[in-house]
């Protein structure tokens, strides 16, 4: 958004990031798991509830968020994924219009620098956008086994970001040389230092917005920096980017939200909305294993990590070393199972590498101090993702300290039965590796050895596989939905189609939160269009005719 507004030369634009600058670590694809619970995460946690996360820490779940420049696109695992067609028609069936695949296919192509030969289809591919995309350099055996495997169960091998993509293959990423594109990297370095209209402050807390309660316009923004309190006005309008964890803390905090609720904490209500309802995710579990044999082991020993390490610095990223990769996780497939109703995938496969017998010995320890390099593994965890999830969560304001204090996360996944549903019938289909030649050969194999809390099931039974996704629950951190787009129909909507925001004047929101359903993919690259094709809007908005950079 900054950077798309900031090409009309006539206008001024901040931008108030809560985070730090964007620190080089970040840019390691590698070593990614040391950045979730670092000082460049929100650190937020769901509350506890019965359905989900109930061997985890405090019966709750991380929910990694980014708190920096460039924001989760600076500490997700670089997965380049668009979603399939009918998540676009859908949301414009809806009553948003603009929203269609037809309508955003030109601003998916606008932000993507294919270097793929995927980007020699024009049709489907950009090759002159800010973000680079390209396959890592670095392929390890278990990657290219994986996607064999699924090929062997009849899935085709497909170009993932087309209109329909049920099929397998590695991804893309969003990396250059292995290192990773942020939307900081992307949009920012590039004009930070050659654009005059363009303030950037960081460390830069946005704790209210400024709204005139009689004519409910909004003015602009209080943030906290280095202890002081700062106001300031715009023009136009404000632009909420937070987030769909902190844009609806932020629009509550300032009296956009449920009446009800803002009254409970003595909040001023400017306008009575369902912000922070339609809570979306892409839930999984981190409870079943593979076993590797040495043949396709990647572990090595602390020395050995080391000297990878420096070697990454010391030596050209593109060369491909291990570190330059997010590893297994790049092989993704998409499949629809007997549940859906229609032509696209419900389920969605990540794998992640991870030390067998350390997280058998303790789940719960391995997974909150797990943070070696992606790269180095003895064995696999299998994700099926729910893409299509039916459960709804909430995000409300934390009633002990609602300005300072995290948001309370409810995420109330499997809340209605046919998730969990078709959930086990990804479990099973990952099981169902096992049988292919892809496995076989490289020795690799379930461990059917029951985890903590669920040894009273029989492995594999539908009750083992419905412990396995309530004890040890688990997203990959794409939260959509809390500030609906929708129709003035819609009682649940927070924006129209232009995503303003009912009930106020001079304010949008611009980010995931607005996604009426979540698409059926990871939700970096959507929410990047999202922003294209908002500025746009923005710009058509304010038609009086302004010179473009």
């Amino acid at each position: 958004m900054a950077n798309r507004l900031s090409e009309v030369k006539k206008w001024r634009i901040l931008l108030l990031e809560a985070g730090p600058e964007e620190p080089d670590v970040s840019m390691i694809p590698g070593i990614v798991r040391t950045l979730a619970g670092s000082s460049i995460d929100w650190n937020y946690r769901t509350q506890p509830e019965p359905l989900t996360c109930r061997s985890i820490r405090g019966k709750t779940c991380a929910w990694t968020s980014g708190k920096t420049m460039g924001g989760s696109s600076s500490v997700n695992y670089l997965v380049y994924m668009r979603g399939n067609r009918r998540d676009y028609d859908h949301w414009a069936e809806l009553g948003n219009p603009g929203w269609s695949y037809k309508d955003l296919l030109p601003y998916f192509k606008k932000s993507e620098n294919n270097r793929e030969i995927e980007g020699r289809d024009p049709y489907y591919h950009g090759t002159g956008g800010p973000i680079t995309v390209e396959r890592f350099s670095y392929l390890d055996s278990s990657t290219v086994m994986l996607v064999r495997a699924f090929n062997e169960t009849g899935l085709p091998i497909i170009d993932l970001n087309k209109e329909n993509n049920i099929g397998t293959d590695i991804a893309l990423s969003t990396s250059r040389d292995g290192r990773r594109v942020s939307t900081n990297v992307a949009y920012i370095k590039p004009i930070r230092k050659v654009r005059p209209n363009i303030d950037i402050i960081v460390n830069a807390f946005v704790k209210q917005l400024i709204i005139n309660p009689a004519t409910k316009t909004v003015r602009g923004v209080i943030y906290l920096k280095n202890g002081i309190t700062y106001r300031v006005f715009a023009k136009k309008e404000v632009i909420v980017s937070s987030g769909a964890l902190n844009s609806p803390k932020l629009l509550m905090l300032s009296g956009i939200g449920p009446k009800k609720h803002l009254e409970s904490l003595n909040i001023p209500v400017i306008s009575n909305l369902s912000v922070g309802h339609n809570l979306q995710d892409h839930v999984t579990t981190h409870g079943l294993s593979i076993l590797l044999n040495n043949k396709t082991s990647t572990m090595i020993s602390a020395k050995e990590l080391f000297q990878k390490i420096r070697k990454y610095y010391d030596e050209d990223p593109k060369k491909g070393g291990p570190l330059s990769a997010t590893s297994i996780l790049n092989s993704v497939a998409f499949i629809k199972t007997k549940y859906a109703n229609e032509d696209a995938p419900d389920i969605q496969f990540h794998f992640d590498g991870r030390n067998v017998e350390e997280f058998y010995s303790d789940p719960q320890t391995y997974m909150e101090t797990n943070i070696l390099p992606v790269s180095f593994y003895n064995g696999l965890t299998a994700r099926p993702l729910l893409l299509i999830p039916k459960s709804r969560g909430i995000i409300l304001l934390n009633k002990t300290n609602p300005e300072y204090g995290p948001p309370l996360i409810y995420s109330r996944f499997f809340t209605v039965q046919e998730d969990i549903d078709v959930m086990i019938e990804g479990l099973r289909y990952a099981i169902s590796l096992e049988k292919t030649d892809a496995f076989k050969e490289n020795g690799a194999h379930f461990v059917r050895k029951p985890v903590k809390n669920c040894e009273s099931y029989l492995w594999g039974s539908y009750e083992y596989l419905k412990c396995l996704l309530i004890e040890y629950t688990t997203t990959i951190y794409h939260p959509v939905g809390t500030c609906k787009m929708g129709p003035p129909t819609d009682k649940e909507a927070v924006v129209d189609s232009r995503l303003r925001v009912y009930g106020v004047k001079r304010l949008r929101v611009v980010d995931a939160s607005i996604m009426p359903f979540i698409v059926r993919g990871n939700t970096n690259i959507p929410t990047v269009t999202i922003a294209e094709r908002a500025s746009d809007m923005i710009k058509e908005d304010y038609s009086e005719t302004v010179e473009i950079l």
